[in-house]
Formats: structure tokens, C-alpha cells, sequence
């Protein structure tokens, strides 16, 4: 039987990438992949995740998500008022709800509703798939 692997991540620009691996393989190799993952996503595990001055919306948004909603439900319009009072700065709130879109592709939210109106929720632990 072949062994396959099929790894999906996200750099820090939001690009997703996916790589995949079929046949015969080591841990070894597996570990080149994972290292591979890291060096193309951004975050080497010897340097912080977010370096200092890396100051993004996303990342502004992930704050405003873990500190005042983290507990609680939310919708787009619930976010963005909240960004705005936390950070004084104005943001779209069409690119609130694409930012949404790719937290819950991500797996970072989970998101439960119609399309007419979503609501999200920071999820509680990851999950892995087997």
C-alpha cells in the first residue's frame, strides 16, 4: 500500500501552499517537508512568530479576536467596531469579513450561520486529522 501526505499551510502573506507526498518515505523526509513548511511559511522555530515591527491587520485582527471575543460569538460587524475602539483605525468591513473568510480556512475560527449572516468563534483547541 502507498503512503501519502498532503500538507496545506498558509504563508505570511495568506498565500496557501500544498505539498504532497506519495510511495515510500522516511521520517526523515518528513521532517525535511516539515522544515521545508517552516522556511516557505515564514516562522523559523529559533525566531519569534511575529517579529518585532510586523504590524498587520490580520494581526491586529487575531488580537482584537483572542483578548475581547475569545469566549463569546461574533459576527463581521461585531469585529469591526471592536478593532476600530481597540485600535483607532479605520478598516472596510468587506475586509473584515475576507479576513474571516481565511481564519476559518485556516481553522483558526469556526463559523456557523447562512451566508446572509455568519458567526464565528475562535475555536477552543485544533483538531487533527488522521
Amino acid at each position: 500500500m502507498k503512503k501519502k501526505v498532503r500538507l496545506e499551510f498558509y504563508d505570511r502573506t495568506g498565500v496557501k501552499h500544498t505539498l504532497s507526498i506519495e510511495g515510500e518515505f522516511t521520517v526523515d523526509r518528513l521532517h525535511r517537508l516539515l522544515e521545508y513548511a517552516e522556511i516557505v511559511a515564514g516562522s523559523n522555530p529559533s525566531q519569534p512568530t511575529s517579529p518585532p515591527g510586523q504590524d498587520t491587520k490580520m494581526s491586529r485582527l487575531l488580537d482584537v479576536i483572542n483578548t475581547k471575543m475569545a469566549d463569546r460569538n461574533f459576527d463581521s460587524r461585531d469585529l469591526w467596531n471592536e478593532y476600530k475602539e481597540t485600535w483607532g483605525d479605520e478598516i472596510v468591513l468587506g475586509a473584515v469579513s475576507t479576513y474571516l473568510a481565511r481564519l476559518v480556512d485556516r481553522g483558526t475560527l469556526e463559523r456557523t450561520g447562512s451566508p446572509a449572516h455568519w458567526s464565528y468563534k475562535l475555536k477552543s483547541s485544533p483538531s487533527l486529522s488522521t
